[in-house]
């Protein structure tokens, strides 16, 4: 650590690749160079190696999305959900310069919902309470394995039993797992089923037959979705719906839908398919003939501020089963890891959603759904965020606007002018670009640079706080 800082020089280059990472927490390090080379002339504009660097290398970010991972590479992550989602509902994407914006500002007329597909019931589970008790005496008091079916106890939300079972032989640890398994194709099939349902909707407004096949030329269903993980170890979708018109002559136009496509119609659609769809399940002992279902408690509302549904939806995309689960890592691990990892979780209800999926993950009847692959998520083998092709701009595209900024930010604080070589390479057909980068490792070189680097990114939080609230202040004066 003093070797790190006994050279103001090298110390001040290295603090500011650790910057230029956003603080990233396990940079990836890389060692080469880049040239912009003349193709016409053969001329070298400008080159620069990472040989002049402290320990000869560039550090990367990471890039992970996952917080227990990488907490700044996954702020970044969610500010880009954020900026993802809102752009859908109210356009005006950031874009760069001499591009046209990818999402017009008149989608914020189309109607758009904030609907949250559930998991169905696999069991009885204790549940968090202020007002009640946990569960009510109904029906027989005990099951069938004379277990008490009922809970008069008013958990916090913090108390470890939420989301355990009442009777752990009542609860179906297979169809949970398997239910998990099938979410992808149930989410896929879904929004063919909510192409089926507008057609019926169309039909019964218009007057007139429409099929589904004439239902896609009129409408586009556009979308973004997140996965959340319940104190039950079943996910949610949270997903924003929005209803686009088609453009017979440019697909890609994102223009008005028909007058018939309201809110309302919308609304219905979802609620239609939601209860239709299925995914048949593997023949497994009890469950054969299964068919995995979203749970009957759907929730669809229009949504009325779109800042505030980009914030509900962005806060999950960085969220694993490990941050509802502590101790259980955010990613894949092997059945000979499984008893470590379990004692550290120390959670009867994750241990053996876990077993169920190595045991199904053996079984011939589950060959294809990769259970094992995704034992840390219990089987859910989805993505954690993603969007439909036309609801809005793309991560590339708000990776290249924060990248020119920051390019350009550079450049003025440093007072330079005249000509960008690096800037003229990727706009001059005549000049290329030549970059040789080869792997050197993950994570820091030296054993002190973690804890330099956590102190760099705390004091450069605490200036970020106070530049926040002097911006806070500056505003409130300035409207006063």
């Amino acid at each position: 650590m003093l070797a790190r800082v006994a050279d103001g020089d090298q110390w001040g280059a290295w603090s500011r690749q650790v910057a230029h990472t956003g603080h990233c927490s396990r940079p990836v390090r890389v060692r080469g160079g880049a040239t912009v080379v003349d193709t016409r002339t053969g001329e070298v504009r400008a080159e620069w190696s990472s040989g002049g660097e402290p320990d000869g290398v560039l550090l990367l970010a990471c890039g992970d999305r996952r917080a227990a991972v990488c907490r700044s590479c996954a702020e970044i992550y969610r500010r880009d959900t954020w900026q993802l989602i809102a752009a859908g509902l109210r356009g005006r994407a950031p874009r760069l310069a001499g591009r046209v914006d990818a999402v017009p500002a008149s989608v914020a007329g189309h109607p758009a919902v904030l609907a949250t597909f559930t998991a169905p019931s696999f069991g009885a589970v204790h549940r968090a309470s202020s007002e009640g008790p946990c569960r009510e005496r109904r029906g027989p008091l005990v099951c069938r394995h004379a277990v008490r079916a009922w809970c008069d106890a008013r958990h916090g939300p913090d108390d470890p039993v939420v989301g355990r079972p009442l009777c752990w032989d009542c609860y179906s640890y297979t169809a949970h797992v398997l239910w998990h398994a099938a979410v992808p194709e149930l989410w896929r099939r879904t929004v063919i089923y909510l192409y089926r349902a507008l057609a019926r909707i169309a039909s019964e407004r218009t007057g007139v037959a429409v099929s589904v096949r004439q239902v896609r030329t009129l409408v586009r269903v556009s979308y973004v979705k997140v996965a959340e993980y319940q104190r039950r170890g079943a996910v949610h979708l949270h997903a924003v719906i929005r209803l686009d018109g088609v453009d017979g002559g440019e697909r890609s136009a994102v223009v008005a839908p028909p007058d018939w496509a309201d809110g309302s119609a919308l609304a219905a659609a979802i609620g239609d398919a939601a209860g239709r769809v299925g995914v048949r399940l593997p023949d497994i002992g009890a469950h054969v003939g299964g068919v995995a279902r979203w749970g009957s408690q759907l929730e669809v509302s229009p949504v009325s501020d779109p800042g505030r549904a980009a914030g509900y939806l962005a806060k999950y995309a960085t969220k694993t089963a490990a941050d509802t689960f502590a101790g259980l890592p955010a990613r894949r691990f092997s059945a000979r890891a499984a008893g470590r990892v379990l004692r550290r979780v120390n959670n009867p209800h994750v241990s053996l959603l876990v077993s169920a999926c190595l045991r199904l993950a053996e079984r011939p009847e589950c060959a294809g759904w990769r259970l094992a692959e995704h034992v840390h998520s219990l089987g859910f083998a989805g993505h954690f965020a993603t969007k439909s092709r036309w609801y809005s701009v793309t991560r590339a595209t708000l990776a290249a606007v924060r990248r020119a900024w920051r390019t350009e930010r550079a450049r003025e604080q440093a007072g330079r002018a005249g000509p960008d070589p690096w800037a003229e390479a990727a706009s001059d057909g005549g000049a290329v670009m030549v970059r040789d980068w080869r792997f050197v490792g993950s994570g820091w070189a030296r054993l002190g640079d973690s804890d330099l680097a956590r102190t760099l990114a705390r004091d450069h939080a605490a200036a970020r706080a106070f530049a926040d609230i002097a911006t806070t202040a500056r505003r409130g004066a300035d409207d006063g």
